[in-house]
C-alpha cells in the first residue's frame, strides 16, 4: 500500500450515446414547450477504465449496446483498447473477465508494474465472481469491492474524470447537433441499435 503504482481504482462509467441537446420547439414568449427528443435516453455505451494511485491509466474497454459491432465503430477505437458488445451496453460477468485477463493484466505487464498489486472497484455483480476470483489469485492482483453507496465518496473518477468529462461530451453533441441539424436529423447515429434477443 506504500507504492502508488501498485494501487488501482477500477471505474466503470456510462455515456449517453446521443445526450439530450437542451433544444425545446415553441413560439417566442409561449409558457409551454416541448423538448425535442431524438433518442432514447437510456442508450449508453459503458467504459471501464483503471486508474493507478500514481496517475497511470490502463487502456479502457467500451461496452456497445449492439448485436454486432458496425465496422465504422471497431474501425475508430484504438487496437489496444477492449471494445465488446452486450445487449443493452452494460459491463457483464463475462466482459469484465474479459477485460481483466486480456486488457488490464497485458497492460500492466507491459508498464513493468511490480506484482502483487491492489485494484479497488464498486461491488457490482458483473465485477465480483467467482472465476475473477481465481483468475486475480493467479495473476497476483488483489480486488477489494468498496462499500455500496459510498462510491460517489470512494471513487476518485467520479468526481475527477468522469463528470467533466461528461460534461464537455454533452457540450459537444449539442454543439454538433447545432453546426450538423440535416446530418443529424437524416442519420441513424440515435437509432436505437439493433437488438439480441
Amino acid at each position: 500500500m506504500n507504492d502508488p503504482s501498485r494501487i488501482f481504482n477500477g471505474e466503470e462509467t456510462g455515456f449517453q450515446i446521443c445526450p439530450s441537446t437542451g433544444h425545446v420547439l415553441a413560439e417566442k414568449g409561449a409558457k409551454i414547450v416541448y423538448s425535442i427528443d431524438e433518442s432514447s435516453p437510456k442508450e449508453n455505451v459503458n467504459v471501464m477504465f483503471p486508474f493507478s494511485a500514481n496517475g497511470k491509466k490502463c487502456y479502457p474497454m467500451i461496452v456497445y449496446p449492439y448485436k454486432r459491432i458496425p465496422e465504422k465503430i471497431a474501425q475508430s477505437v484504438p487496437a489496444e483498447w477492449g471494445i465488446a458488445r452486450s445487449d443493452r451496453g452494460w459491463m457483464t460477468c463475462e466482459l469484465f473477465y474479459e477485460y481483466f485477463a486480456n486488457i488490464f493484466h497485458s497492460f500492466l505487464v507491459s508498464q513493468g508494474v511490480i506484482f502483487p498489486l491492489v485494484l479497488f472497484v464498486d461491488g457490482y455483480k458483473s465485477h465480483l465472481t467467482y472465476q475473477l476470483s481465481l483468475l486475480c489469485n493467479k495473476l497476483k492482483i488483489e480486488i477489494i469491492a468498496l462499500y455500496p453507496n459510498a462510491t460517489r465518496m470512494l471513487q476518485p473518477a467520479d468526481v475527477a474524470v468522469f463528470h467533466p468529462v461528461k460534461m464537455y461530451w454533452r457540450k459537444a453533441v449539442r454543439d454538433w447537433h447545432a453546426k450538423h441539424p440535416d446530418d443529424f436529423l437524416n442519420s441513424d447515429i440515435c437509432t436505437p441499435p439493433e437488438r439480441s434477443h
